[in-house]
């Protein structure tokens, strides 16, 4: 699942531009799968109401259920063609947080201690680190998002569009994805293009999704 999240007090009353580097950065700073969370909230951030995706014949809808800033639940609907799964998750985990500097750390907590992380974050930078590790981190400089992953040890980097401000542009390695927002009244609209693999892998089934995403966050 390709998701992003929360980003702004989505109030405008018709479609406009939105500068895309802000928005980019809360999606990789917001962003962290772990062994038993597929997450794309972290805390101190803007609170979705709920989000709506298509990836080609593949719909996936989550609802979140909030108690103020606290996440208490999540349901999910995946649909395809007639197949239809739904699924409420409890939350069972816990944050703690404190000020470290001009940072905020945050500690994930899980009960059964397998999966706890760390986030220290700041206004224009995100580093998670599980244990001694750094799995991920990203900031912004000269309205360029910069990136490193220690899984995939290779940096990328994601630039706005200079003829279209809603579009930006990753680049890792040789393959580039586009990112273009859209904002309307109370939500924001997100298209995802991906690299084309269907040249050296079998392209994904319907229920798989393909190389297009189109992901709406209502407020």
């Amino acid at each position: 699942m390709r998701s992003v999240f929360f980003i702004l007090a989505l109030v405008a009353l018709n479609a406009h531009a939105v500068d895309c580097i802000r928005p980019m950065f809360e999606y990789f700073a917001s962003h962290y799968m772990t062994e038993n969370l597929n997450l794309y909230i972290l805390p101190g951030r803007m609170n979705p109401d709920s989000l709506h995706q298509e990836q080609e014949s593949l719909v996936i809808t989550i609802k979140y259920h909030w108690t103020q800033n606290r996440l208490d639940s999540m349901t999910f609907t995946h649909t395809c063609q007639d197949d239809i799964y739904r699924e409420t998750m409890k939350v069972d985990w816990k944050v703690d947080s404190s000020k470290v500097g001009k940072l905020m750390k945050y500690d994930w907590i899980f009960p059964d201690k397998r999966d706890n992380f760390t986030v220290f974050r700041g206004k224009d930078s995100v580093a998670i680190v599980k244990g001694k590790e750094q799995i991920h981190s990203s900031y912004i400089k000269n309205d360029t998002i910069r990136g490193i992953d220690n899984y995939i040890p290779r940096d990328w980097i994601i630039f706005r569009d200079p003829k279209n401000e809603n579009r930006c542009t990753q680049v890792n390695g040789k393959e580039i994805t586009t990112y273009e927002f859209e904002k309307r009244n109370n939500t924001l609209t997100l298209s995802i293009t991906e690299p084309d693999h269907s040249m050296y892998v079998k392209p994904p089934g319907p229920c798989e999704g393909g190389d297009k995403y189109t992901t709406i966050f209502f407020r």
